[in-house]
């Protein structure tokens, strides 16, 4: 079993409830969407080599050639979008579990049929629910909904990125599909990084109408100049 991967690399969580906390990110290529304010372009196709430090090779790589890489306790796995890979993904995470890794997963919750294959093996998952005038792209509602009822068997919250564009129904939408879940369930929102959102607050306070845990919090690695 061999899967493509861009990079893995050592740094701290910047996004959603684990912000600070050291892990190793392995980066998989390939994405089924392509969101306006990606800032992982390199990894939305499943082309070109594999970077670890200074180090290169070419792709596709076995779990094996990744294990001695991958050196933190706690492993986030992120993208492109990892379910696109769901073999791989399943054989990797079997490893690492083996080597008592804690796993966290990275998801745009658009693919719940893979998600249901390999969900058993994360702590925690981060769903980034895709806000439509924020990504350029079709609502993902029903996909979103289906994935959130099945990561809700683990650890999970959501993430929404917002812009200055965002209309109030989009926010709402997402609040009804996890109150719909579990009203216990954490949102995140994450403003697009360099774009002033003024009414963080009311927007806040919107959504903990229908919710019990609403958290405003940017990509704090981007501020503090890490990956």
């Amino acid at each position: 079993m061999k899967g493509f991967v861009r990079e893995v690399f050592a740094s701290v969580q910047g996004e959603g409830l684990m912000v600070g906390q050291r892990m190793s990110f392995v980066r998989l290529l390939g994405c089924n969407l392509g969101c306006r304010y990606c800032d992982s372009t390199s990894a939305r196709s499943m082309e070109g080599p594999f970077l670890c430090g200074s180090e290169s090779f070419e792709n596709p790589l076995s779990v094996e050639f990744l294990l001695d890489r991958i050196t933190e306790k706690k492993v986030a796995i992120t993208g492109g979008e990892p379910l696109l890979q769901v073999d791989f993904l399943q054989e990797l995470c079997a490893r690492l579990l083996e080597h008592d890794k804690y796993l966290y997963l990275e998801t745009n919750g658009s693919l719940p049929d893979a998600l249901g294959r390999v969900i058993a093996n994360f702590r925690m998952v981060c769903m980034d629910f895709k806000i439509p005038s924020a990504t350029g792209q079709r609502p993902l509602w029903d996909e979103h909904a289906q994935s959130l009822r099945i990561a809700a068997a683990t650890g999970v919250f959501v993430k929404a990125v917002i812009t200055r564009d965002l209309r109030p129904e989009e926010l709402s939408m997402a609040c009804e599909i996890i109150a719909r879940v579990d009203k216990r369930i954490p949102l995140v929102i994450q403003p697009v990084f360099g774009q002033a959102v003024g009414n963080l607050l009311e927007l806040q306070a919107a959504a903990l109408e229908s919710l019990f845990d609403v958290r405003v919090i940017p990509q704090v690695h981007k501020y503090l100049g890490l990956r």
